[in-house]
């Protein structure tokens, strides 16, 4: 009774499979596909199959034999190797055989007719598809009234006020919502949402607020109450303009969204009060209900302190931060400007001399044509499409066997560096200060860990060809760059996490714990330990961390992957604690969901349960990783709160201005940079009390190459 519609190429070019057509089509009867399965094995769903028998072999089988209980009853009439083939994988040929059929008899309370699509969907599925961003479904007229009218009750709207009543709205609040769109105010006080027409654009300069519009700034922002808003820091920016301090308390309901768990990259109030279904003219006081609604959330979940202590008094931690900016030398950028354009242009010519042709390399083309036609590299040919593949995943494979390829990879890091970095940086260098001012985002990445952006200055390289880069950075005159990282933070929370024995005897003993780690892999003692195991025992413990696979690191360590896979083996045979570590966070997250860390912070992982194998190989590494990246964040978010309390207590002259993951970064006085290093490498060392010691090194430096 059912018909299969089999995907031949896209989604539109289809083969429908009847049981009429299905022998003719197929070459086999619907039931034989699992025998099939069976034999030949399916990838796509973790089936085995018996090894080194394809589709052409099992089908020929199946014709024969109808079915694999048949294949293995005629054994006999089964020649040479691939006798020996299906006598080997007989086991995983039944294995296999068993996953590819379907069970039948589940217990399924559902009757099929509740499963009809409705011809209305309510509120929940808009968001699901608002949140995907399936546009085309959105503006189909196919939502209930409930979709589109939230149910609340909306408050009483005041559309132009004058000043007094305003005002006297707003100093009867202990806590007002402000939003500012499309030169509209909208601020919820007293119980009231007021929509003042204030300006044409984003607290632009030509106001069409009847009053003083910096006076009503002031009246906003100032101390006493708390302004409720959707990304406080934006605003604190936007008040520069006007000569106005934000002074008042506050409470980002941007942070408090994205801690809920399922906000994370919304980056306008537009789209999350459209998640949750208010009118957009009713912005302020969407606000101030969200606010609550993600408030007792948290408090639910135990993270409200995360929110009170960390997240929200970092915004003004990184307002300072991004207001200070860093500065650019101009001449030392100009200068390796024409060091990469010198580099780029004498590495084309040594491409276009070994190729002898010349063409355009940033086409992948025109340089995958030469590579195949030139030299013969067929891995950048792709024969079912007929398309070349120059990515760099595919031409770091064979770079070693091709010189030219491997000048081709110099050419696009050296070209990567010159757009991204010289021409890039050029124009965010502000003329009267020459410096640059990035923008810190809280609310970007699932695991915690701030992000940078306009320009992002935490993909600075730190190591390779563009470690250069870092010498453009500079401090003010009379002042020198601290710069302090944290060493090996996720071994060490691993360490803490898993109370792993030889991880934590490693680091209370001071011993170099990639050297313990090599000497446990290798039985070999610590002394023996060459520069190579080492090389290789490090990528190894990183490896773990981020719950990498015997091919993940064999691709890293230039290795087979059995030689890998027993690296593995050997590292949890010696690590039990790492190993049951991991395997709990695996199950805690097919158990609830999701994950948390030092601090409470979730992430959520809905792919763990996927049916798709590799969605749920990412869930499962998400899983065992984001405890010991998200809790790097919560120690780093930590160790700044500190930092920045502690040198505004001290009086030097000294601030925050750079983070970088597990780096942090002051300007200083020349004469108050030893006394700054040493609060920084304290706050640092203090921020979290672990089983194992966290440990900052610090550097100071002229300019930033100088100082890590």
């Amino acid at each position: 009774k059912t018909d299969v519609f089999y995907t031949k190429r896209g989604v539109t070019d289809l083969l429908r499979l009847t049981s009429k057509n299905f022998k003719t089509e197929i070459g086999l009867i619907p039931s034989q596909i699992i025998d099939l399965k069976a034999v030949m094995g399916d990838s796509s769903d973790n089936i085995p199959g018996v090894a080194g028998v394809g589709e052409k072999t099992a089908k020929d089988l199946l014709e024969r034999y109808g079915t694999l209980d048949g294949i293995y009853a005629h054994i006999d009439e089964t020649k040479g190797a691939l006798r020996q083939k299906l006598e080997a994988g007989k086991e995983s040929a039944y294995l296999s055989y068993k996953l590819a059929t379907i069970n039948r008899e589940c217990d399924v309370p559902l009757e099929l007719s509740s499963c009809r699509a409705p011809v209305r969907y309510g509120s929940e599925v808009k968001k699901i598809f608002e949140k995907y961003e399936f546009k085309s479904f959105l503006n189909l007229n196919i939502y209930t009234a409930e979709a589109t009218e939230s149910g609340v009750e909306y408050p009483p709207l005041v559309t132009d006020p004058d000043e007094q009543t305003l005002f006297s709205a707003i100093e009867k609040s202990s806590e007002i919502a402000v939003e500012f769109w499309d030169g509209v105010a909208d601020i919820f006080a007293d119980g009231k949402q007021y929509s003042v027409v204030v300006s044409q654009d984003l607290l632009g300069n030509s106001f069409g607020y009847k009053g003083d519009f910096t006076k009503l700034l002031k009246k906003l922002y100032s101390a006493g109450h708390t302004v409720i808003a959707f990304d406080i820091k934006s605003q604190m920016h936007a008040l520069e303009n006007y000569g106005v301090s934000f002074l008042a308390d506050y409470d980002d309901v941007s942070i408090a969204a994205y801690l809920c768990g399922n906000e994370v990259g919304v980056t306008d109030l537009k789209t999350l009060i459209e998640n949750y279904s208010f009118k957009k003219e009713y912005s302020a006081f969407a606000l101030f209900t969200l606010r609550d609604l993600f408030f007792g959330k948290m408090k639910e979940r135990g993270i409200f302190a995360l929110y009170g202590e960390i997240e929200k008094p970092l915004v003004s931690v990184l307002y300072d931060m991004e207001s200070a900016g860093l500065k650019v030398d101009i001449d030392v950028l100009n200068e390796l400007g024409d060091k990469y354009g010198a580099k780029i242009r004498d590495i084309s010519r040594a491409i276009f001399n070994e190729c002898g042709i010349e063409f355009n390399l940033n086409s992948p083309a025109q340089l995958g044509k030469v590579l195949y036609e030139k030299f013969g590299v067929s891995e950048v040919y792709k024969k079912s499409s007929g398309k070349f593949m120059t990515g760099a995943d595919v031409l770091e494979k064979v770079a070693d066997k091709y010189p030219a390829v491997e000048k081709i990879l110099l050419y696009r890091t050296y070209s990567k560096l010159y757009s991204t970095y010289i021409e890039g940086f050029k124009p965010l260098v502000r003329r009267e200060s020459g410096t640059v001012h990035t923008t810190f985002r809280q609310t970007a990445t699932s695991t915690g860990r701030l992000s940078s952006s306009d320009p992002n200055l935490q993909n600075v390289p730190v190591s390779g060809e563009g470690k250069e880069l870092r010498k453009t950075f500079v401090p003010r005159k009379g002042y020198v760059f601290v710069d302090a990282d944290y060493s090996q933070i996720e071994l060490r929370l691993l360490a803490h996490f898993s109370d792993c024995k030889a991880l934590s005897d490693a680091y209370l003993n001071g011993k170099d714990v990639h050297a313990a780690t090599a000497a446990k892999l290798f039985g070999v003692s610590e002394n023996e330990v060459t520069s190579e195991l080492r090389r290789k025992a490090k990528t190894v413990n990183f490896g773990i961390i981020y719950g990498m696979s015997d091919f993940g690191l064999s691709e890293s360590l230039g290795v087979s992957v059995s030689e890998a896979r027993e690296y593995l083996t050997k590292y949890f045979e010696r690590h039990p604690e790492v190993k049951a570590y991991m395997a709990g966070n695996v199950e805690f997250a097919r158990a609830n969901g999701y994950v948390e860390t030092l601090l409470g912070r979730r992430r959520y992982i809905p792919e763990i349960s996927s049916p798709n194998y590799n969605l749920r190989q990412f869930g499962e590494r998400a899983a065992m990783n984001m405890p010991l990246q998200g809790s790097g964040s919560d120690v780093i978010k930590k160790a700044m709160l500190g930092v920045a309390a502690a040198l505004k207590k001290s009086k030097l002259d000294a601030r925050l201005v750079m983070q970088v993951h597990d780096e942090l970064m002051l300007e200083a006085k020349a004469e108050d940079a030893d006394e700054a290093a040493k609060i920084l490498k304290r706050e640092m060392e203090q921020a979290f009390s672990l089983r194992v010691p966290l440990v900052a090194d610090v550097h100071i430096g002229v300019d930033w190459y100088d100082a890590k």
